[in-house]
């Protein structure tokens, strides 16, 4: 008797493609996952922090600088900008007439107000720091500070943003609390040998400390800097000073303060001062 014929069953190949096809999914997802995870982890690390200013550091479009006038603007709705101008000062500048600065045109002041000697290694105050923050908030300009480092480590960055913070306690502070490092070229200093590596932690140690604080923290940089010394990637999430005073300034992941020129002539301040133009949101 002749067995009778039934078709095929391919159940089991049918159930192990299904398997596979399950697999290959959940595999993509999982990819999905990681990369969308990265980009988040990413965007968290280099996001500006939180500033009630808006701050942010931008990549200029050229041709919307204006360089016409007493000081230079620029505006950029494509970004929503508008700047604002300032002048940074210390105790080489003299006494300031801080109404004359503000009748010209200028919006804020970055103030000198303390440093550590490139020998001793020594934090001192600027002889007319509390002069300079009064006088300039008094005449109704904005006010920040900064500080020159000649940190070694982590811990000297600390604790220069703790003196600072000790100094502008009471005073009328209401923009940014700057970091500035720069190689010092007149002398032999006490940081001729730090790294790169070094002057990013520093740069990172002294944010958090004026951040944790409640000031807004802004690290000062120059071209030679960004280039060959600070990682620009592991600061980028604070406000960026920059100086440059050529005519087209660039930096990698943008600025939020341009220092345009160290000539600049304002009423009120004696000799040539530094010009700067802060990047705000448009209104």
């Amino acid at each position: 008797m002749s067995q009778p014929l039934y078709p095929r069953r391919p159940q089991r190949r049918t159930k192990k493609r299904s398997r596979r096809l399950a697999l290959l999914i959940l595999l993509l997802i999982a990819i999905i996952a990681a990369v969308a995870a990265g980009v988040l982890i990413y965007r968290a690390q280099h996001s500006i922090i939180k500033n009630e200013l808006g701050l942010r550091n931008i990549e200029m479009d050229l041709s919307q600088l204006q360089t016409g006038g007493t000081f230079y603007a620029y505006e950029n709705s494509a970004d929503d900008v508008i700047t604002s101008v300032g002048v940074d000062v210390s105790t080489y500048q003299g006494t300031v007439d801080w109404a004359a600065v503000k009748d010209a045109g200028v919006d804020y002041v970055i103030v000198r107000a303390a440093y550590r000697g490139y020998e001793t290694g020594k934090i001192v105050p600027d002889d007319l720091y509390e002069q300079n923050i009064r006088g300039a908030a008094d005449a109704g300009l904005h006010v920040g500070v900064y500080l020159y480092s000649q940190a070694l480590s982590e811990d000297e960055a600390r604790e220069e943003a703790d003196y600072l913070l000790g100094l502008i306690e009471g005073l009328p502070v209401d923009y940014p609390v700057v970091y500035d490092q720069e190689e010092y070229t007149a002398d032999q200093a006490r940081t001729d040998g730090l790294t790169g590596e070094q002057a990013t932690l520093n740069a990172l140690a002294f944010c958090e400390r004026v951040y944790d604080a409640g000031y807004i923290p802004m690290i000062y940089t120059n071209n030679d800097w960004a280039q060959n010394m600070y990682d620009m990637e592991r600061l980028d999430h604070y406000p960026i000073w920059y100086a440059d005073y050529t005519a087209a300034p660039s930096l990698t992941g943008g600025f939020a303060m341009w220092q345009y020129t160290d000539s600049g002539q304002v009423p009120g301040v004696t000799g040539p001062v530094d010009l700067n133009l802060l990047f705000l949101p448009a209104e």
